[in-house]
């Protein structure tokens, strides 16, 4: 079964209640299922009625006939609906095996009614035949049994209670006036069990339909998976190979040209391995496969491993990193891999866009948590730009071209929020902007006192 087949049935229809071969066996299933479910609320029910009813004839009704109306449903109907209920929990019968014991419980119960019908016309007790339509509306909407199920056994108790009316000696006029109701009675439950059988087919295909979608959407996010965890193993390391050997090149083996040449190989390299982590964090996000590992990390560490590896670049474009004493003894609870990925992304933001040549790494502890700040000495961020800056594909204007996609600042966002803190700007036009990640601080036996 494919969604192509199950747009074809909605397409055709079935208002005969029949789907197509390939269907038709799976909804069955399904519905013969459903049926074992809704039998034991019913059983249960049907069960707690015919208790009532039999206590209702004993209480009611003359001895003689109370022992056999009370017999038959004590002895005959309740022990069948036992039966149902028990079977109802169990592994077997099969499902459809169980539908047709289902079916014949309460084709049982019917001729239970009717026998108690006959009983008392035998002995000229004046006993209504309503119990015959409650039987016939308990089969069509209280059992939920499908549409042709119900009509064949329903038709078959009308036509037996009626032989049953002529064989006691029931006035014509008696049993075509009782005959006249039940067959309304029958009408009207055949419609109901129609419309209701045509929407459960009608959402069965609806649900089919939703699971292969939700199937296909696994594959796909299984198979983006797949090429994120291999693209970022594949492509990145042609880059740090070429990076390394760069690096390794000796000075004074190349003329001035060719070290200039080196140098921006080397630069263009850099920005090619940031602009790949960009999209490969971006994507690992959307798809959900980052999950922090939030352990104490001690900010001098990581501020100090942060100057190790931006210096050197920001130097090449006359940018001074500085980084500003860190508050000791109160390490920030995070992600050591996010957190140097969120300060690499707030000091490459400032270098590229900011304008200005200084960029000062701070930090605040205040009230258990810990802001750590990018302050620049830029041109600032225009005021009607904002918190939109940390919106997907956002991108703050720049002194001169630079690549990228706009993502940084996003996957700030989305990472600090993975380590449960918040992030945000201050800037003024002209004074340079302040970006600031706060985090949860932890106290070490070292430390004075609470952060």
């Amino acid at each position: 079964m494919n969604a192509e087949q199950i747009q074809q049935q909605q397409a055709l229809g079935f208002r005969s209640l029949n789907f197509t071969p390939r269907l038709e066996p799976v909804y069955r299933e399904s519905r013969s299922a459903m049926i074992r479910q809704r039998a034991r609320p019913v059983s249960i029910a049907g069960l707690a009625l015919y208790l009532v009813y039999a206590i209702v004839d004993i209480l009611t009704l003359p001895p003689e006939l109370a022992s056999i109306t009370a017999g038959v449903r004590l002895a005959v109907v309740c022990p069948i609906i036992i039966l149902v209920l028990i079977l109802a929990y169990q592994d077997k019968p099969s499902d459809q095996t169980f539908e047709k014991l289902y079916t014949a419980a309460y084709l049982v119960g019917g001729v239970g009614v009717i026998a108690i019908i006959l009983a008392a016309r035998k002995q000229d007790y004046p006993l209504p035949y309503e119990g015959m339509i409650l039987m016939l509306m308990f089969g069509y909407f209280a059992m939920g049994l499908p549409f042709k199920t119900a009509a064949v056994a329903s038709s078959l108790l009308v036509i037996a209670y009626l032989s049953t009316e002529a064989f006691a000696g029931t006035p014509t006029p008696a049993v075509l006036s009782n005959g006249f109701f039940l067959l309304t009675a029958n009408a009207i439950g055949m419609i109901g069990s129609w419309v209701s059988e045509y929407r459960h087919r009608a959402h069965f295909l609806d649900r089919q339909l939703l699971d292969l979608m939700h199937q296909a959407t696994e594959a796909e996010s299984r198979r983006k998976t797949e090429l994120i965890t291999a693209a970022s193993h594949d492509l990145r390391q042609p880059l740090n190979a070429i990076y390394i050997t760069l690096e390794n090149l000796k000075p004074g083996e190349q003329d001035g040209h060719q070290s200039s040449v080196i140098a921006q190989v080397k630069d263009m390299v850099a920005q090619l391995r940031r602009l790949l982590g960009t999209v490969l964090d971006s994507a690992r996000l959307s798809e959900g496969m980052i999950q922090p590992e939030i352990v104490p990390v001690s900010l001098e560490a990581m501020v100090q491993e942060l100057h190790d590896l931006m210096n050197e670049t920001l130097g090449q474009h006359n940018i001074t990193l500085t980084i500003e004493p860190q508050p000791a003894g109160y390490p920030v609870l995070a992600d050591p891999g996010l957190l140097l990925r969120i300060l690499q992304n707030l000091v490459i933001n400032a270098a590229d866009h900011s304008g200005g040549n200084t960029i000062t790494v701070s930090s605040q502890c205040q009230d258990h948590r810990v802001r750590l700040q990018v302050a620049d000495n830029g041109k600032g961020v225009a005021p009607e730009l904002g918190e939109q800056l940390f919106q997907p594909y956002v991108r703050g204007t720049s002194p001169a071209p630079c690549p990228g996609l706009g993502l940084g600042l996003t996957i700030v966002r989305e990472f600090t929020g993975l380590m449960n803190g918040r992030c945000g700007v201050d800037s003024r036009p002209k004074q340079g902007s302040v970006f600031w990640v706060e985090l949860p601080a932890t106290t070490t036996s070292q430390a004075p006192g609470p952060c």
